[in-house]
């Protein structure tokens, strides 16, 4: 993600990605038959969600300070449209504000004029995502799996309190996948989804609960 000051980030988990790609391919699979889907369950679909995201990370600044008091969980929000031709596979595309995390130090310095003691770090990050989602329909439920490309970006900035000392900014295209389920009712449908979102050498885990209306 960021680099401020140094980071060391934690690894990252390929049995999810099998996973996510092995419920493609089943719903793909169970569900190859059913064909088109009924007209009230309209190809087109729009919704919103509020995600809760955990970010992994470990900040840092040398080997004279620490970090403490660190808050690497955040609320936000997301927006997507999808287009889903047949039951068992949809295109998705977002945008997910995951919120940020922050973080003080243990540095103790006597702040000059001009010259602030860099106490405080944080960072914001966004995520715009194209997906391929693969579903596997039970009723009125449907589990679903996700495999997809995301456009992250992130601000970040070291501060003394309210003054700013220095700014930076990072952003690129990684992985992102995950697997949820939702509860279809008429044009409706109630969805609740894990995604790991790849953020350069860092990752998100993210959980979001949302609304979508097929159109």
């Amino acid at each position: 993600m960021i680099s401020v000051a140094a980071r060391t980030f934690t690894r990252r988990s390929p049995v999810l990605i099998v996973a996510a790609a092995g419920l493609l391919t089943a719903g793909w699979c169970a569900d190859l038959s059913a064909g088109d889907l009924p007209a009230h369950e309209a190809t087109l679909y729009a919704g919103a969600s509020f995600v809760h995201t955990k970010f992994d990370h470990d900040w840092g600044i040398g080997s004279n300070a620490s970090i403490v008091d660190v808050d690497d969980e955040d609320q936000g929000y997301k927006v997507l449209i999808g287009w889903r031709p047949v039951r068992w596979f949809a295109l998705e595309a977002s945008h997910a504000d995951l919120g940020g995390a922050s973080s003080h130090t243990s540095i103790v310095c006597v702040a000059a004029v001009g010259f602030p003691c860099p106490t405080e770090l944080s960072a914001e990050v966004r995520s715009t995502q194209l997906a391929a989602l693969g579903f596997w329909p039970l009723g009125d439920f449907d589990l679903f799996a996700r495999l997809g490309a995301n456009y992250w970006d992130a601000d970040a900035k070291i501060a003394d309190g309210p003054v700013t000392i220095a700014r930076g900014s990072d952003d690129d295209v990684d992985v992102v996948y995950g697997a949820g389920a939702q509860y279809r009712y008429a044009r409706l449908a109630l969805r609740l989804e894990y995604e790991r979102i790849t953020l350069g050498d860092s990752d998100a885990n993210s959980v979001s609960l949302g609304v979508t209306y097929s159109f």
